[in-house]
């Protein structure tokens, strides 16, 4: 990127190479490599970032709380929620919800797996058994009813709906690890 960017023209300053694109939302990580550019970041008119949304954050933050340096900061990709699988296809299978559901429909997360994220059954609109959000994909909510009937367990489709405690994955969520006790034998 740095080279394309050079070759329209652009004065690149410093280009932050793995691993800290790999761990860019661990903050000590991304502040050890930072420290190492402070000049260039202190002369920069504006940071590129080749990371998900969460990683440009986490710089932008400790560009501004650790340098005092409000600077404009470009995001370079489209990274779109926590991907599984590779080495070249990735599929978001988790939403990290806080209340896991995988067990009642049979390793199907509707909340994932649904185009409209419906948690208590199937919307309706589906036809021949295609999304009708994206005619390509698979309803989830066919595709656990026949897994949860391969399995001999259909009964779990007749439960009482699901009453969801969002307050877990209220957004923006964040964790503070120092309020953590851990009981050691």
């Amino acid at each position: 990127m740095a080279r394309i960017l050079s070759n329209h023209g652009k004065t690149i300053l410093a280009a932050i190479s793995p691993p800290f694109g790999e761990f860019t939302c661990y903050v000590p990580q991304s502040k050890a490599h930072l420290d190492k550019h402070r000049e260039e970041i202190d002369q920069c008119d504006a940071i590129l970032m080749l990371s998900c949304g969460d990683g440009l954050q986490v710089v932008r933050k400790l560009v501004e709380a650790e340098y005092g340096l409000v600077k404009p900061i470009y995001p370079s990709l489209d990274a779109v929620g926590h991907m599984g699988g590779g080495p070249t296809l990735f599929e978001e299978k988790c939403q990290q919800c806080g209340e896991c559901v995988l067990g009642r429909f049979a390793g199907i997360c509707p909340l994932t797996q649904c185009a409209k994220g419906l948690l208590n059954g199937p919307c309706g609109g589906s036809t021949n058994g295609k999304c009708e959000v994206n005619p390509e994909r698979d309803c989830a909510w066919v595709l656990i009813y026949e897994r949860l009937r391969e399995i001999g367990e259909l009964d779990r489709m007749k439960t009482e709906p699901i009453i969801r405690d969002y307050s877990k994955m209220t957004r923006p969520r964040s964790i503070d690890l120092s309020l953590v006790t851990v009981d050691t034998p």
